[in-house]
């Protein structure tokens, strides 16, 4: 972000936290895992958020990254896979 050019940081950023959670669950050495993770950002900036990030793994692949949390809706969007791993 650039506060200099009047560009404010974004208090929370649902999509660094989903590609988190799924970044740990692959370091998970289990084979099959469903983690939750809850995520805080936006202290330091005094807009702090909470965000909950859920992962689904089954035979060492992630199947499924989900968040939830209250926001102000920037832009949505879904990908499917056809085949692989996350």
């Amino acid at each position: 972000m650039r506060p200099l050019n009047n560009i404010r940081e974004d208090p929370a950023t649902g999509s660094a936290s989903a590609a988190l959670g799924a970044f740990l669950a692959s370091l998970d050495p289990r084979s099959d895992v469903d983690l939750e993770i809850a995520m805080e950002q936006g202290l330091q900036i005094g807009r702090p958020s909470a965000i909950e990030v859920h992962v689904r793994k089954r035979v060492g692949c992630v199947l499924e990254v989900a968040i939830a949390g209250f926001c102000v809706p920037v832009m949505q969007g879904t990908i499917k896979l056809e085949q692989g791993c996350i």
